[in-house]
């Protein structure tokens, strides 16, 4: 637990809490016990609950973890009070960590963001994540950039894995942050009434925050399909002239092939076999059979 305390706020801060913080907040603060005991675990559904005196609200953020280069959804818990604001969250999260960091190292931040009232402190620290998504969001880009280059180099079995990552990240990401519209919603809605209308272009700012994340989140989509979908045209190209190459080559075999086991017979008469020379006449028929299949192929276009 951390706390940071300013002026008439306080900020506190949990990481993966236990029946001790639990404790702390039943005897500081007057929140339902259903809602404590809610804490201690996980919520999968994003909310937004308001009270007589403190609001509840469940958020959920894709988070980047650079270590295994892959997006998971975090959750943050908010309560928050006229004169406190509670983030609980059960892993650690970059963007909220470093936002506090700055809070206690900072004092121009801290007057910033913590001199006025609960709502923009909770303006601020959803407005980091968002930011935070925003370079998440240069993460995907940066290796959509890395395909695009590899594209139409005889790469395109390599980039089959690239394009399956890139999609899942995006997924994962449009799973996450587009159940938060709704609450972003409920926030505007009811947010003014807890914390004063002069809130309304703060949380009106966060809902543009917002769509600009879904928007850019869905221009990555379309590009990534696109060229999923160049590179399976690409694969597909290049495994019919593999094919064709192959049915050439067995349909030119296949003449030699059938000379060969005529005169491979093993009978008495056989036109050719025994007079002088009959193997360079073997041979020759050979060869002239295989370009003249090769010349009519090429008569056709084939080759």
């Amino acid at each position: 637990m951390q706390t940071i305390k300013y002026n008439n706020l306080t900020w506190i801060d949990i990481n993966n809490p236990n029946q001790k913080d639990i404790e702390y907040l039943k005897e500081n603060f007057n929140f339902h016990h259903f809602i404590l005991d809610e804490l201690l675990k996980p919520t999968m559904r994003p909310k937004v609950e308001k009270y007589d005196r403190y609001i509840f609200m469940v958020l959920h953020f894709p988070i980047f973890i650079q270590r295994i280069k892959r997006t998971f959804a975090r959750e943050i818990d908010l309560l928050i009070t006229p004169d406190a604001v509670i983030t609980i969250h059960y892993e650690s999260i970059e963007p909220l960590q470093e936002f506090l960091d700055k809070c206690v190292m900072k004092g121009e931040i801290r007057e910033k963001t913590m001199s006025k009232s609960a709502g923009h402190l909770i303006y601020y620290i959803i407005e980091n994540l968002f930011d935070f998504s925003f370079r998440e969001l240069d993460h995907i880009q940066q290796k959509i950039d890395k395909i695009e280059s590899k594209m139409f180099k005889n790469a395109e079995r390599k980039i089959i894995e690239d394009i399956s990552i890139v999609r899942r990240d995006i997924a994962n990401f449009i799973r996450t942050i587009k159940p938060q519209k709704t609450i972003l919603n409920s926030l505007m809605a009811r947010g003014p009434e807890f914390f004063g209308k002069e809130m309304k272009p703060y949380f009106t700012d966060m809902i543009g925050d917002y769509t600009r994340v879904v928007n850019a989140l869905e221009n990555h989509k379309e590009i990534i399909e696109a060229l999923h979908d160049t590179n399976e045209s690409l694969l597909t190209t290049r495994t019919n002239e593999i094919i064709k190459v192959l049915t050439l080559f067995a349909v030119i075999v296949f003449p030699l092939t059938l000379i060969a086991a005529i005169f491979g017979m093993n009978t008495k008469i056989l036109p050719i076999v025994g007079r002088p020379n009959d193997f360079w006449i073997v041979m020759g028929i050979m060869i002239m059979a295989t370009i003249g299949m090769f010349g009519y192929f090429k008569y056709k276009k084939w080759v």
